[in-house]
């Protein structure tokens, strides 16, 4: 009678070893790695020790089953405690050897030998995928030992407590604002939940960039910005002024600022262009189109040829370098953040009451002060209802990106920086804002419904 093939077994058997020897090899490496170190030579398991006593593992899964299917006699439960016994028998050896006879620190790779056990008994139960992920994030958290160790040295207890403390304003204060959508009694404008997203957003991104500064030094801020400013730009903004403040070094907020700058305005760029290809006929699209390119190519022209001039101006910083603050976080400054977007909230409400065509420039001139985001999804809310032109829409949502350019100033202020630093912002940043104060005037004035 021919015997049918479990192919089905042949691969859990394979991949179960495969995904040990991942490990081994990693821990292998890491044997050189060391050895090359200290010129002392350190015994640990490799790729065929770990590759089979995953193997091992898969068995003690699948052993019992095969047999019963067979209806062999021997029970097969016993079968895999002899297995498990023999496991633990290999591992109690080789942590003897390992921590009385060779006297080496650490329990890491006892730990591995465990987890490759682990996931080939993981594979056997049929949950390959699930094992092979476990097994590649195992060797990836081993690979990044060095890497992870580097990057806590120098971390303080302050440093730490920051973090904690921005923990349990996320995770524990979290679900209770972010369940609610309480608004104030009087003018129902005020929204606790985007007060508290607004302030959490601010301690992140100052918490992370006083931590990239330290480790990094100043060559990274540049990449802080400009990505901080892709997911908040006043909040990267106050966050680079709290460390040109702490350093003494305005350059800083100056470049900062700048960078932040550029990837709003190709964020809000690519939003508006977004909207208007999903919202918009074909052939309504291109004179909106040409005039969000009159109005961004200068500007951003513009910033990267001022970032050219000045890009040498922040000075160096070794990396590591102490703060005056004693903490990485600032809850005076993300409080002042909040009063201030506050008062803007109430004033773009009162301007859009006006109502009409004048009422959505103004609100979006209110409107750019605190979110250049908000008023373009408000002017399209508004076009698509009817209740204003697409001319309009447009005009009032560069308007709102040319005042969220000015906003940077208001920003600054609170984070105490000089005001030498100061006027140099304001000038850049109205140099930015320029093309896009033009192009709106121009929709307004110049062109037909």
């Amino acid at each position: 009678m021919d015997q049918v093939v479990n192919w089905s077994l042949i691969v859990k058997i394979v991949i179960s070893f495969l995904a040990g020897a991942l490990i081994g090899l990693e821990r292998e490496k890491a044997r050189v790695s060391v050895t090359a170190e200290s010129e002392k030579f350190v015994e640990t398991p490799g790729v065929r020790s770990f590759g089979f006593i995953s193997l091992l593992g898969c068995f003690t899964m699948i052993l019992p089953e095969y047999i019963f299917l067979l209806k062999h006699p021997y029970p097969g439960f016993a079968i895999s405690i002899v297995i498990a016994g023999l496991i633990m028998a290999i591992l109690a050896l080789y942590s003897y050897y390992r921590l009385v006879l060779a006297k080496e620190a650490g329990i890491t790779t006892l730990v591995a030998l465990v987890l490759a056990y682990t996931i080939g008994a993981t594979i056997g139960l049929g949950l390959i995928i699930e094992g092979i992920a476990v097994s590649v994030f195992a060797t990836f958290m081993l690979a990044v030992k060095l890497s992870i160790e580097k990057a806590i040295k120098g971390v303080t207890y302050r440093e730490l407590l920051s973090a904690l403390e921005i923990g349990i304003i996320v995770f524990l204060l979290g679900p209770f604002f972010m369940g609610s959508d309480v608004t104030d009694p009087l003018l129902h404008i005020i929204n606790i939940r985007v007060l508290y997203i607004f302030f959490v957003i601010i301690l992140i991104l100052s918490y992370i960039g006083y931590m990239t500064m330290k480790i990094v030094g100043p060559s990274a801020l540049t990449y802080f910005a400009f990505f901080g400013g892709l997911v908040h730009s006043e909040a990267t903004v106050i966050s680079l002024g709290k460390i040109a403040r702490d350093l003494g070094k305005g350059m800083i907020a100056v470049k900062g600022a700048l960078t932040a700058s550029l990837a709003m305005i190709i964020r809000n760029v690519f939003l508006l262009l977004g909207l208007i290809a999903f919202s918009m006929p074909i052939g309504e699209q291109s004179y909106l189109i040409e005039h969000i390119a009159l109005a961004a190519s200068p500007a951003i022209l513009i910033g990267l040829f001022l970032l050219k001039v000045i890009g040498r101006g922040i000075g160096e910083l070794k990396p590591g370098a102490k703060f005056p603050s004693e903490k990485p976080i600032s809850y005076a400054i993300a409080f002042k953040a909040v009063i201030v977007f506050l008062a803007i909230l109430v004033m773009n409400t009162y301007a859009a009451l006006i109502g009409g065509n004048f009422g959505a420039l103004v609100s979006a001139a209110l409107g750019g002060l605190m979110s250049a985001e908000a008023v373009i999804f408000s002017s399209f809310s508004l076009m698509i209802g009817y209740r204003i032109a697409p001319k309009i829409m447009l005009a009032s949502s560069l308007l709102a990106v040319a005042v969220a350019l000015l906003n940077k100033i208001i920003f600054l202020k609170t984070c105490e920086i000089d005001k030498k630093s100061l006027r140099t912002i304001f000038f850049y940043q109205l140099l930015l804002s320029t093309p896009f104060l033009i192009t709106s005037l121009y929709l307004v004035i110049a062109l037909k419904p």
